[in-house]
């Protein structure tokens, strides 16, 4: 009897990057991940805390406080609410902000163990930084909703709006993290530098002052910084100030296009990721 010659199978694998389509299902196909690394992070992130999530409030109420004493008791910043609801607005919004970048921008090279042991989409390790920075300034905001009833300010129908505000806090955070993540793969040193930047930043984003107080032209250069229109969109939907009109736009356009400019950089760069790391 003739034998035919069977030979093996070879599976191949290649390093070409994924269509978006294809990782969108890849993603959707690892989604679990999203709840176990979050719920594991929450639980060790204040397992010896006796406070625990109150440190989410405590963390900006006592930088406003400070703050507060700086702008409106020695430079007396005029504000259209009560300063000190109109600084901690600012506060939780930045807070939540420098909290996504901080905790987002190294995890690649935070969980290098579990990118070397299993095969999934890179872009899941941000976004479970996200959903437990998502916890704490949920905490912060309904504490500054109760703050705010409390000083006998009634929300008003902006009040819808702030959902969509809060979306466009995530992708400031995001955009920034994703960047960060994808470049420091080769240039470790972002990590670094990127505590220094967000500590600067906050003097160049309408946090503890209006944009107002900035000459029209200034002002308008200000919203190139995204986080200044989410700010300002905060305190449009909670305490009903006025919004910034076509200056939010800028914000707008660029944290959307740098959101899916980043994203999709990531993408194309996913499987060089385990030869740095």
């Amino acid at each position: 009897m003739e034998q035919k010659n069977s030979k093996p199978r070879i599976r191949v694998y290649h390093s070409e990057p994924s269509s978006v389509r294809e990782y969108f299902f890849d993603f959707i196909k690892n989604r679990h991940l999203l709840t176990v690394l979050a719920s594991q992070e929450i639980k060790s992130l204040y397992a010896q805390t006796y406070l625990g999530i109150l440190w989410a409030v405590l963390r900006p109420l006592l930088l406003t406080l400070i703050f507060t004493a700086f702008f409106k008791g020695l430079l007396n910043i005029k504000t259209q609410s009560p300063y000190y609801l109109f600084a901690f607005t600012g506060m939780i919004s930045w807070n939540f902000f420098s909290t996504i970048v901080t905790q987002a921008s190294g995890v690649m090279i935070q969980r290098r163990d579990l990118i070397k042991k299993l095969h999934f989409p890179k872009l899941i390790l941000p976004l479970y930084k996200i959903i437990v920075s998502s916890i704490e300034a949920g905490v912060g905001i309904i504490i500054l909703i109760i703050m705010i009833l409390f000083e006998g300010i009634p929300l008003h129908l902006n009040f819808i709006a702030l959902p969509f505000f809060i979306f466009l806090n995530i992708c400031c955070g995001f955009m920034l993290a994703v960047w960060v993540n994808a470049l420091s793969i080769r240039f470790r040193d972002l990590t670094f530098l990127m505590p220094t930047l967000i500590g600067t930043a906050i003097w160049l984003t309408p946090v503890f002052y209006p944009a107002s107080l900035l000459s029209p032209r200034l002002s308008t250069l200000l919203y190139f910084n995204p986080m200044a229109g989410v700010i300002e969109g905060y305190r449009y939907a909670l305490l009903g100030e006025s919004f910034p009109a076509w200056p939010f736009f800028i914000s707008l356009g660029i944290t959307l296009l740098m959101t899916m400019a980043g994203v999709w950089y990531l993408i194309q760069v996913e499987d060089e990721i385990i030869d740095y790391v």
